[in-house]
């Protein structure tokens, strides 16, 4: 129990403000879907769009925006380019959030009759 403000470790504004634009990144579901694929290897935006249900343009326009905020970076092949996540950090925070997510959506299903953790 906190008996004061004193007891709190609390972080920086800064790290704080960091982190809630990060989350406000991911916030959107076609951004949050293209990282979720990302998180699973390295792609390219006509696969994105496939899997995120919007057209290609759309992907794109979402692909700068993660670019831009340093999620995402690009790698030119010939013609094509393939898109992977930035970093382990950014792959761990969406598997947080997808982790919390399916708790909360189904508490029951994260377990099986056995008691170990279900797999989606």
């Amino acid at each position: 129990m906190h008996t004061s403000i004193d007891d709190f470790v609390m972080p920086r504004p800064e790290q704080v403000a960091a982190a809630a634009d990060r989350l406000r990144l991911l916030g959107d579901p076609v951004r949050l879907t293209i990282c979720c694929a990302l998180a699973q290897g390295e792609t390219n935006p006509s696969c994105l769009a496939q899997l995120a249900g919007v057209p290609v343009q759309g992907v794109s326009q979402h692909l700068a925006k993660l670019r831009l905020a340093g999620a995402v970076r690009a790698r030119r092949d010939g013609q094509r380019v393939w898109y992977e996540l930035a970093s382990a950090e950014v792959r761990d925070l969406v598997e947080n959030l997808l982790a919390v997510s399916r708790a909360e959506v189904s508490p029951a299903a994260a377990t099986s009759p056995a008691g170990t953790e279900a797999r989606a």
